[in-house]
């Protein structure tokens, strides 16, 4: 008859086993899954690469984010880590502010040599 202690301590590691890897990846499992069900079109949205964009399409499988204006890629969905990211940056076309000064008053014509 096997030794009472040696099953405890057994069933002890196995319990062990289970609530420090099984249970934790489990509720993993289960926060990315509602985390892909909240995905949706015009959500800003971070890769677990670190590209910034917003899906502009999404299937099953994958997400077209577009990256700058004018510029998407095509992402599994597993890819993305996160979501509501606050923007550091903002794209305009039209920016004036950042136009870059006219040049040509500054070199000299072959009248001023």
């Amino acid at each position: 008859m096997p030794d009472p202690t040696m099953i405890g301590l057994i069933v002890l590691m196995f319990a062990g086993f289970y609530f420090m890897i099984i249970r934790p990846q489990q509720k993993r499992a289960k926060e990315q899954k509602a985390h892909m069900e909240t995905l949706a079109p015009g959500v800003r949205v971070m890769t677990i690469s670190g590209i910034v964009g917003t899906i502009k399409h999404l299937g099953e499988k994958q997400a077209i984010i577009e990256i700058s204006p004018g510029v998407e890629m095509t992402v599994v969905k597993g890819a993305i880590s996160m979501q509501s990211v606050d923007d550091e940056f903002e794209y305009a076309d039209d920016n004036e502010d950042n136009a870059e000064p006219d040049v040509t008053d500054d070199v000299p014509t072959a009248d001023q040599n």
